[in-house]
């Protein structure tokens, strides 16, 4: 009876679309980040969009003197309103920064912890910094899960490889095995049909 050299189960495998399961939620905590660290841009440029669409309605044929005024106002909020603009999109890129980087962990060790064997400390230099206000808005978990996953893939691929090979020989080995033993089998029988 032939004997089973390799029996394990083939290696995991991740695959990009399996990755982009979690790049996608990667790429929203960044943009989202990047929105709050320039929310001193972005807070009076909403504001005065706000304002420009609501108020478009009520003037009619003042449409142009309405998108004026909401531009002169929203310039003002910008003016005056930098430093607790500033400061609040500080602190909320801090929060969703933090916030992304939980729930990217949390993501990958229930999807994919093997993930971890060999990018663990890229994983933690990516919350170190998107912490970093000054370069906090710089896409870093997106960029480091890029990597993350880049480096999985390309190792397990190789692993998948070396278990096919493997698995070709023993199987090789097996197929040659048994035709020794029914050539075995044909001379015993060949042997005992000469005796009679």
């Amino acid at each position: 009876m032939p004997r089973k050299i390799n029996s394990k189960l083939p290696p995991e495998v991740m695959t990009w679309r399996r990755a982009m399961l979690v790049l996608v939620p990667c790429v929203i905590f960044d943009a989202l980040r990047a929105f709050f660290s320039m929310f001193w841009f972005f807070g009076p440029a909403l504001a005065a969009l706000y304002c420009t669409s609501a108020t478009s309605g009520w003037v009619g044929s003042l449409e142009g003197l309405t998108t004026a005024a909401c531009t002169a106002g929203a310039a003002a909020l910008g003016f005056y309103g930098f430093v607790p603009a500033a400061t609040f999109g500080t602190v909320m890129a801090m929060a969703i920064g933090l916030l992304g980087w939980l729930t990217i962990a949390l993501m990958l060790l229930i999807t994919n912890a093997r993930i971890f064997k060999e990018n663990a400390i890229w994983f933690g230099t990516s919350l170190l910094v998107s912490e970093v206000p000054i370069i906090g808005s710089a896409p870093a978990l997106t960029l480091i899960v890029w990597k993350m996953y880049s480096t999985q893939i390309k190792i397990e691929k190789v692993e998948m490889k070396r278990y096919k090979k493997e698995r070709a020989d023993v199987e090789r080995q097996e197929q040659d095995q048994r035709v020794a033993e029914l050539m075995q089998a044909r001379a015993a029988q060949s042997a005992q049909n000469d005796i009679y």
